[in-house]
């Protein structure tokens, strides 16, 4: 059965932040944020998941001080892209770079990392890079974050994890990802030479953090930023009419598109506020979930913009994706 709600939390106004991928501008910000924010360190970094003509995939991995015994994958946001300099910040520190940038908090009212709660309640916590536009397109994308769940999946032994139930999240274009890892057809290949490949790629819970999931709709809503869809799916729309194939490469590259009865339960967290993606991404992402039949929660955050709340909240957004997942994945355990 569907289980479909909306929580409007009391919040007040909020002054909209300036917060696009690798495009960020900083004025009169300065590194004291992090003073008031405790970060861990990874347990293990730059862990090669895969390889791609030479250049390694790489994650950290966070231990938590006592395992729950279930696994967590962390995509950050990024707009889907990347400055493509050797400096650039990796995917899997971005999370943190931006609190000691003083760019702006921690996500959703945390005081970390947005999976600290989930480290805190025993996840075993994965943090990953993957390669983006505009060298890449979201297939690329898309199959390095599967990889990564495969990799995961194939050293459970290693972490003392359980293989049959791992959770993801998300946000923004990390929220996307984590989407499509909930929704997207498992790519495990049973004849593969490698056994890593051998693995399903599917996550059994999702958290999704204002993520983009209908790339025709979002061209509607936010025209001005609509110039990143064409690096995402290396295909840019022009003057096309609606039966053109093009049309089909956005609604391929559309979470809302690849959903099924038998999809992992997800829970949307969206601001209503979000000036980066309209928060009728949420409530499309809900449609179709709804309409499949797939368990699934939808949080909307008025006043809340693309990652930041004005007003503390108890639970966090975040502590409570946390403890969300964590029930998901004790119910797929226990069956």
């Amino acid at each position: 059965m569907t289980r479909t709600f909306i929580v409007r939390a009391r919040l007040g106004a909020l002054a909209l932040i300036a917060y696009a991928a690798f495009t960020l501008a900083v004025s009169g910000a300065t590194a004291a944020l992090t003073a008031k924010y405790t970060f861990v360190e990874p347990s293990e970094r730059n862990v090669v998941y895969g390889m791609d003509h030479g250049a390694a995939l790489l994650l950290d991995v966070y231990r938590p001080a006592t395992s729950n015994g279930y696994a967590l994958i962390f995509i950050m946001g990024t707009g889907f892209t990347a400055s493509g300099e050797y400096n650039d910040v990796p995917l899997k520190e971005l999370n943190r770079h931006l609190v000691d940038a003083g760019i702006f908090p921690p996500l959703f009212g945390g005081k970390s990392h947005a999976f600290s709660p989930a480290l805190d309640v025993g996840f075993t916590v994965f943090t990953i890079n993957h390669r983006l536009a505009p060298a890449h397109t979201w297939k690329t994308m898309l199959r390095d974050c599967q990889r990564a769940v495969q990799w995961i999946r194939a050293h459970a032994q290693d972490y003392r994890i359980n293989p049959a139930a791992i959770g993801g999240l998300g946000h923004s274009s990390g929220a996307t990802m984590t989407t499509f890892l909930a929704v997207a057809d498992d790519v495990a290949d049973f004849k593969a030479v490698d056994p890593v490949n051998r693995q399903s790629s599917r996550i059994q819970a999702a958290v999704t953090f204002s993520g983009l999931h209908d790339l025709l709709a979002y061209r509607e809503e936010r025209p001005a930023l609509a110039g990143m869809l064409s690096t995402l799916t290396g295909r840019t729309i022009m003057f096309e009419t609606p039966d053109h194939p093009i049309f089909a490469t956005y609604r391929e590259a559309s979470t809302i598109n690849h959903i099924t009865k038998d999809d992992a339960p997800m829970l949307i967290y969206h601001g209503d506020v979000d000036e980066l993606v309209d928060v009728r991404q949420a409530h499309a992402l809900d449609r179709a979930l709804t309409s499949a039949g797939v368990p699934h929660g939808l949080i909307i955050l008025p006043g809340a913009d693309h990652g930041q709340l004005k007003q503390p909240m108890q639970p966090t957004p975040v502590d409570y994706a946390a403890s969300w997942l964590l029930t998901q994945l004790k119910k797929i355990s226990s069956h």
